[in-house]
């Protein structure tokens, strides 16, 4: 029989890996396609994640675990996946920015000012509203900002999937041993 590696720490690497590269590749399938400022696709990426994230979490219980994951080490699964996939995407995305296509963040300025034209801002208040985005749209505020951001959102949907995809012991085991 084979014998499997049962680590949460193990096994969120790998599927963090997973998760970072199918993020990094469905990112320059936008950018080539020339939709990578496009909102309604970056909640598609955000459905991707979900997705991986379930197969994972089941996938680690059914797989690896033998059926059996309690809610703690499901979350600390889920954690780990998320925390190691949000490294690599801010990686390629900090490279993005500053190497690949260093202009984007003046297109990303260029979007937000135009949504602002849009709602009917008045010229002195969205000149200040630009003067203080620009301090935060630099590569690395972003980069920072990024991945907090990620890690933050990333860890309320694994608490989510991991209280769906929890399994316990059977009470007749449990009391058994």
């Amino acid at each position: 029989m084979e014998n499997k590696n049962t680590s949460v720490f193990y096994n969120g690497l790998v599927w963090g890996a997973i998760l970072g590269f199918v993020g990094i590749i469905y990112s320059v399938i936008l950018y080539m396609l020339g939709q990578n400022l496009n909102q309604t696709m970056s909640y598609l990426g955000i459905l991707i994640t979900i997705v991986v994230l379930i197969l994972a979490i089941r996938s680690f219980r059914d797989n690896v675990r033998g059926g059996i994951l309690p809610f703690g080490p499901a979350f600390q699964f889920g954690f780990v996946v998320i925390l190691v996939s949000s490294v690599i995407g801010i990686i390629y995305a900090y490279l993005l920015w500053t190497v690949i296509d260093p202009d984007i963040i003046s297109k990303m300025k260029d979007m937000q000012m135009e949504k602002m034209l849009e709602k009917g801002l008045p010229e002195d208040a969205l000149d200040q509203a630009m003067a203080i985005s620009g301090k935060f749209m630099t590569p690395l505020m972003m980069t920072i900002f990024g991945f907090v951001g990620q890690v933050f959102m990333g860890t309320i949907v694994a608490l989510i999937i991991a209280a769906i995809f929890k399994k316990n012991e059977p009470e007749d085991l449990a009391v058994a041993e």
